[in-house]
């Protein structure tokens, strides 16, 4: 291959990312209408069913029932599953219920301004996540590097030549296919150029870094060991042959 070698993105590494934050979007809107609309329609039958037991039921079940839970919660839950052994009870439920035109079955849970408020809150964070997700995806569309006769120039406007190098760490090539190049910035400050072969067409990549480290030096490598030069012959095979 001769320079400049381009490696573009891989847009397949962010597909993931598309997916994420879609999911994450629609995760708000679905928090959104519990907050907004279910939630609060569970809390008005709730607090009515409530107020009904408090009402028509004797003292005696009232305070049996306030004992056996914890707060206004396992309260309601008892209620709620004891309904039909409260004949009184249970007529006066559904004629509000038919009143109002709502469900007959009453919520599955006493729902409160905590519970509508997380909704919010969830809503809040997947928002942020989602777009985050997109974001990236967005900004990540169409980069690329390449190796010139100048040195690494990228999509983003960072370039310096090879000779500045001074380091190349491998500690997560192996594993994750991510190198990191030290180099001596024009200010003189130290700075890191990130070599990705996910993010980026791999084939390109990686011969793309093999040219880097012949250029720089394997003397100037840690944490691994120096490429093979994939383009290369390979090797005959001198394994002797049984007559």
């Amino acid at each position: 291959m001769s320079l400049p070698l381009r490696a573009e993105n891989n847009p397949k590494f962010y597909s993931r990312f598309k997916w994420l934050g879609l999911g994450a979007i629609a995760f708000m809107f679905y928090c959104l209408y519990d907050g907004y609309i279910n939630y609060p329609d569970q809390q008005v039958r709730g607090v009515a069913l409530m107020e009904l037991a408090e009402e028509i039921l004797p003292n005696d079940k009232k305070k049996e029932i306030a004992q056996a839970g914890h707060g206004a919660h396992d309260a309601y839950q008892l209620i709620k599953k004891q309904l039909p052994d409260f004949p009184e009870l249970k007529e006066a439920w559904e004629a509000k219920a038919t009143a109002e035109g709502w469900l007959l079955a009453p919520p599955a849970k006493l729902r409160t301004e905590g519970d509508i408020l997380g909704q919010y809150v969830m809503a809040g964070f997947a928002g942020l996540g989602g777009l985050w997700f997109l974001f990236t995806v967005w900004r990540t569309n169409g980069r690329w590097f390449e190796l010139n006769e100048n040195g690494i120039t990228s999509r983003w406007g960072e370039s310096f030549s090879l000779d500045q190098v001074t380091a190349i760490d491998k500690k997560q090539w192996r594993d994750k296919g991510i190198a990191r190049l030290r180099y001596q910035g024009a200010n003189g400050r130290q700075r890191t150029f990130v070599i990705d072969n996910y993010k980026y067409h791999k084939k390109t990549t990686d011969r793309i870094f093999y040219l880097i480290e012949q250029h720089v030096g394997v003397d100037k490598i840690v944490g691994g060991k120096p490429e093979v030069d994939s383009d290369a012959a390979p090797t005959p095979d001198m394994t002797p042959v049984d007559a």
